[in-house]
């Protein structure tokens, strides 16, 4: 009995041992390779998969039926920038009403590295409850960024510290996951929600 016992904890420790191994290759495989991500199509923006600040994995496909803005920043930005920027598209998002629900505006991280979930979920509240704060992993939001052409600029300092370069615009995207376009990340809240009431009175 007990060698059967011994057989049977051996059979399932090399099971054990064979799965991490089989998981550790694949994972370097897919971090050499890089993330692969379909652009639909679209001459900016595409499809993604990445992590939201308050509700874990989320992708591309979570916010059709809704137009989304597009932001690249992170939290140690300048207040005259990304936050300038945030609390732009939070005051489009009041100016918009009931229409306010038709829209998705998403703050993407440059700096995953710095900014965990927890900091930009304190971050984005700030400027109020309806931005979506993203992360993922570095070579996931490299590829995103790519995809939406935003900078992915890393400025070195003093003593290891660095600083990154925040996108200068906001890109559009349709219900649909179509681009419609972009609007500067200096537009004012009248601006974005100006823009945003013609893409829809056109739709």
């Amino acid at each position: 009995m007990q060698q059967r016992d011994k057989r049977r904890l051996t059979v399932i420790l090399i099971i054990v041992v064979a799965t991490i191994i089989a998981g550790y290759g694949a994972y370097r495989i897919a971090d050499r390779i890089g993330p692969v991500l379909s652009s639909n199509g679209n001459e900016v923006g595409g499809s993604f998969r990445l992590v939201s600040a308050a509700d874990g994995a989320v992708s591309d496909t979570d916010f059709q039926g809704r137009w989304m803005l597009v932001y690249f920043g992170y939290t140690r930005c300048p207040d005259t920038q990304c936050a300038a920027t945030l609390t732009a598209m939070a005051g489009a998002m009041d100016r918009l009403g009931p229409r306010a629900r038709m829209v998705a505006p998403l703050f993407i991280t440059l700096d995953p590295m710095r900014d965990t979930a927890e900091l930009l979920r304190a971050y984005t509240l700030r400027f109020g409850p309806r931005i979506f704060a993203l992360t993922g992993a570095p070579n996931m939001i490299q590829a995103v960024a790519r995809e939406y052409h935003a900078p992915y600029v890393r400025h070195e300092g003093k003593d290891g510290d660095y600083s990154m370069e925040p996108s200068p615009r906001i890109v559009i995207m349709s219900p649909e996951g179509r681009y419609s376009g972009t609007i500067d990340a200096t537009a004012s809240a009248d601006d974005i929600a100006a823009r945003l009431n013609g893409l829809m009175a056109a739709h």
